[in-house]
């Protein structure tokens, strides 16, 4: 972490620091990395000769194929006996045998951890709040952060984990917790329990509600903050950098907080890649400024958004970014678990090569979070993979939840029954219930 970072400098000392910490991590990546060497090399740049923001922008982008490129450690800078911390990201989907591994120095997760103690810091939470942290560990591993940082700043952890939203809410009253940390699919399907067993809000000793890894819309905050009566607020990460903690909310909910110590922002055109007027929305571009082990060069996030520099409302002044608006590329997220309509397809012709077609669907007001479901269509002259068509939908499904780390619910219907929305096969759906065959 920076030393002495305040969100109050001007923005003048922050656009110092970060072209002081910019030549560190172009340093650490020439003389480390040999995919930023040859790169550097290839356009007859030395790390000293990028000074300015219009220098930077003559650096290539680097993707999420990139990455997927040089699996498993070729973009490290330090060597496997530094790093203390791997991720595992799915694959990239246009190279599925690869998924993307990320890597952390003790430097690296005690940032991460400082970040997420910041952004805690900065909506108001002390040493004096219960903080209940209802991810599922297992499908979403940054959600440990939000443990690492209560126990850091000196809350009090309500285990709640993967329980059910009956025995979230029955935790919430008995252990007296004041801040709720969980995903928006998640808390909606709380405020629907809460609604079924008439719970009254005014019962629970909740104060604010944290929500992330997936962007919070408008609709979702009122939504939630009519059925608790309290604030939400979201925050922002990169599953290749750290998720969550690279922006969040304050107060004033005027946008996401950007930590500009540890990551430098650039909006440019998704389809150009040239930088955008300020105040216009465009594809987020983060360059990582203190990060040992992963240091990443303007890297496309493939977020759609909008960066302010003007002070907020509560006088820090800090680059905002707007809530994420899309994505320039098909990802959807479920759960916190990214992935590609291209993984599933190849995953189901895997499996099936006379699959004719299909389709995804992704409901939120049934069970616990989103759901997502499967529709296959495939050719009535070939026998099932697996025996039996029983059999060749429970082979799908365990495909599935093997290769993603999430269960689907898998069936097979008449092409006609498909949903007729979209123009191909890898259209998303999605749906406030699940669709079933007519």
């Amino acid at each position: 972490m920076a030393q002495g970072w305040s969100d109050y400098r001007s923005r003048d000392e922050i656009r110092q620091l970060q072209r002081e910490q910019l030549q560190m991590t172009l340093n650490r990546a020439y003389f480390n990395v040999d995919f930023y060497r040859r790169r550097m090399d290839g356009l007859g740049l030395l790390p000293e000769d990028v000074a300015t923001r219009d220098d930077l922008a003559n650096f290539p982008f680097t993707t999420r194929q990139d990455l997927a490129e040089h699996y498993p450690y070729g973009l490290f800078a330090e060597p496997l006996k530094s790093i203390v911390r791997l991720k595992i990201s799915s694959p990239a989907w246009l190279d599925q045998r690869r998924p993307i591994v990320i890597g952390f120095t003790r430097h690296d997760v005690a940032m991460w951890q400082a970040l997420m103690v910041r952004l805690y810091q900065q909506l108001g939470i002390t040493e004096r709040d219960i903080v209940q942290v209802a991810f599922n560990f297992s499908l979403f591993p940054g959600a440990f952060t939000f443990n690492h940082a209560a126990e850091s700043l000196g809350a009090t952890l309500a285990p709640s984990a993967t329980i059910s939203a009956t025995l979230q809410l029955q935790i919430m009253q008995d252990f007296r917790s004041t801040v709720l940390a969980t995903t928006a699919a998640f808390a909606l399907h709380m405020a629907e329990t809460m609604e079924r067993q008439s719970l009254d809000a005014a019962s629970l000793y909740l104060r604010l509600i944290l929500l992330g890894p997936d962007p919070l819309t408008e609709d979702t905050r009122q939504r939630l903050e009519s059925a608790f009566k309290v604030p939400v607020y979201g925050l922002y990460g990169v599953n290749e950098m750290v998720e969550p903690g690279v922006a969040g909310e304050c107060p004033a909910q005027q946008g996401l907080h950007l930590a500009e110590d540890q990551f430098f922002a650039e909006i440019v055109h998704p389809t150009t890649g040239e930088p955008v007027a300020p105040g216009h929305e465009g594809e987020l571009v983060l360059t990582t400024l203190t990060t040992e082990a992963y240091p990443l060069i303007r890297y496309r996030t493939r977020d759609i958004t909008v960066l302010r520099e003007a002070p907020c409302a509560c006088g820090r002044t800090s680059a905002r970014l707007a809530p994420i608006l899309r994505r320039t590329d098909n990802r959807i997220s479920i759960r916190g678990i990214p992935l590609y309509p291209e993984q599933v397809e190849a995953l189901l012709r895997g499996i099936d090569p006379f699959l004719e077609d299909f389709r995804l669907i992704v409901y939120t007001s049934h069970g616990i979070g989103e759901q997502l479901e499967i529709h296959l269509v495939r050719s009535a002259n070939h026998d099932f993979p697996g025996g039996s068509r029983s059999q060749y939908l429970e082979l799908t499904r365990s495909h599935i939840r093997r290769a993603l780390g999430l269960g689907a619910r898998v069936q097979m219907v008449d092409a006609e029954h498909l949903p007729k929305e979209g123009l191909t096969y890898k259209t998303v759906f999605r749906s406030t219930a699940p669709l079933h065959q007519s």
